[in-house]
């Protein structure tokens, strides 16, 4: 990729941030308006769903693809590929969003998460040949997960209220603009030009495929229970991950503060 491009990628990187910011602190103020209720986050707010009509015929859409296409095309993956060669794969899908986390990892000024993130790719892109194997986990030198959404939500953009995404799922204002800022930074965006057609990067849209199959058959149990015994799966699913990103967030948060709690105690 020339330079001009890649200035263009960063650039679009800083908008989506700075937007990303905007719209959900805004969202955050429209959806709060009491400023006395200052007991509980909005990461909290299970059931802030304003958008739920549209939600619901987005969510049906998602379901309906689910059923006829991502579902049985996962369940052949499964029946195809060994549970070792599926850990492989999900160890090179994770690789791959490494430097995303690197950079996420670092606007949240956690040096620790850093740290470990910039090592991790480096020793499992060598040693792991390409990813395909966690070097790093069993050399003892791990890291947890950050994104944008995270990252916006360290420097004060609320949640905004709950949306579901196409073919994505569950959401949120915050969240949807994290997931573009994040795009941006995918190192598959970057690849040599001869990777790319007419029809754009190749490389970009496999991963992206690869990355959907994964993801459902690593939660195949999970989410064929919800549609199974879940009264309405809808709602189930919006709880969940509402409640799943309120705790990803303090997590990340506790994290960074003992992080630079420890760096202020070695100088």
């Amino acid at each position: 990729m020339d330079s001009g491009k890649l200035r263009e990628r960063m650039l679009g990187v800083l908008v989506v941030l700075c937007v990303g910011v905007f719209v959900a602190t805004a969202a955050h103020a429209v959806q709060k308006p009491d400023s006395k209720d200052t007991g509980k986050d909005a990461e909290q707010s299970v059931d802030a769903d304003p958008l739920e009509p549209l939600n619901r015929g987005i969510y049906w859409f998602n379901h309906v693809l689910d059923v006829a296409v991502i579902k049985p095309v996962t369940q052949a993956y499964r029946f195809v590929v060994p549970e070792q060669g599926r850990t492989m794969v999900d160890n090179f899908i994770t690789n791959l969003y490494t430097p995303v986390v690197l950079v996420n990892s670092v606007l949240q000024r956690d040096p620790q998460n850093s740290f470990a993130t910039g090592w991790r790719f480096i020793l499992n892109t060598t040693f792991g040949l390409g990813g395909l194997f966690d070097f790093a986990s069993a050399v003892g030198l791990h890291n947890r997960p950050a994104d944008l959404g995270e990252t916006m939500a360290f420097y004060g953009a609320g949640n905004g209220p709950y949306v579901v995404l196409p073919i994505i799922g569950p959401s949120n204002v915050r969240d949807a603009f994290g997931r573009l800022g994040d795009a941006f930074m995918m190192p598959t965006n970057y690849a040599p030009g001869w990777f790319s057609g007419s029809t754009g990067n190749w490389i970009e849209y496999g991963t992206w495929g690869a990355t959907v199959i994964n993801e459902r058959s690593k939660d195949m149990q999970l989410i064929d229970d919800i549609y199974a015994n879940s009264l309405d799966p809808y709602s189930t699913f919006r709880s969940g991950y509402t409640q799943k990103r309120a705790s990803d967030i303090r997590r990340a948060k506790a994290a960074r503060d003992k992080a630079l709690a420890n760096a202020s105690c070695h100088p």
